[in-house]
């Protein structure tokens, strides 16, 4: 299928600052901690978008500012055709607004839950993907911290994509980090030990997902150890 990592990334600047006007308002897809997410269609393009729009009052009340802004400095790193991208990023007296790619092939939990498990060759075409996909942010020192089916994407061709950079964190002169952060069932066990840990828990994440694709169910580290 001819998969390759970096894409051209589309220019931010649309004669000059980019608002919501840029952009008709569709369908609302989904809800998330912050707010809703909605199909819009670039005026002058044509070109369909998820936007994502982020509450600042709740992010307040959540005490979430620092990572949301965490998660928009990283997405203003990325550009690779195995991530979902943010296109564009402004904001309004309520509301930020992050505009990404579209996916229209919903996420591997869903396709789990449907299929319950799935064959050998889809999972070996995934975890491909995937990996290609944690190579390249790994390569500019990011790591996922939360790689589960939830966050995996697929667009209207059936390729996986990367998504929800929310607790995603940037290594500093390859210094271990410590602090505890992922969804339990696919979290490495480094993380919760506290010894310090790097890119490799991303890994382990990404193997936990491909056995509960393979089998249906998740390999927990009660099992394991």
């Amino acid at each position: 299928m001819g998969v390759v990592c970096c894409c051209e990334r589309e220019s931010l600047e649309l004669d000059g600052e980019v608002n919501l006007s840029h952009f008709s308002l569709l369908r609302s897809v989904g809800k998330g901690a912050f707010g809703r997410v909605r199909v819009v269609q670039h005026k002058t393009t044509k070109q369909l978008y998820a936007l994502k729009y982020i509450n600042k009052a709740k992010c307040i009340q959540m005490k979430a500012v620092e990572n949301i802004i965490s998660e928009r400095k990283i997405l203003e790193q990325i550009d690779c055709n195995l991530i979902v991208n943010m296109r564009y990023a402004f904001q309004d007296e309520d509301n930020l607004f992050m505009v990404l790619d579209l996916m229209l092939g919903g996420d591997l939990r869903f396709h789990l839950d449907r299929l319950g498990t799935m064959p050998e060759e889809y999972v070996r075409f995934y975890a491909a993907e995937i990996a290609l996909g944690l190579n390249y942010l790994h390569s500019l020192n990011i790591i996922h911290r939360d790689i589960k089916p939830d966050n995996i994407l697929l667009d209207g061709k059936g390729h996986a994509h990367l998504t929800d950079f929310n607790i995603a964190t940037t290594i500093v002169d390859s210094k271990p980090l410590t602090s505890i952060a992922g969804s339990f069932a696919y979290i490495a066990p480094e993380i919760l030990l506290k010894r310090g840990y790097l890119s490799s828990v991303d890994w382990w994440s990404m193997g936990i997902v491909c056995y509960e694709l393979l089998f249906g169910k998740r390999l927990t580290l009660l099992k394991i150890y």
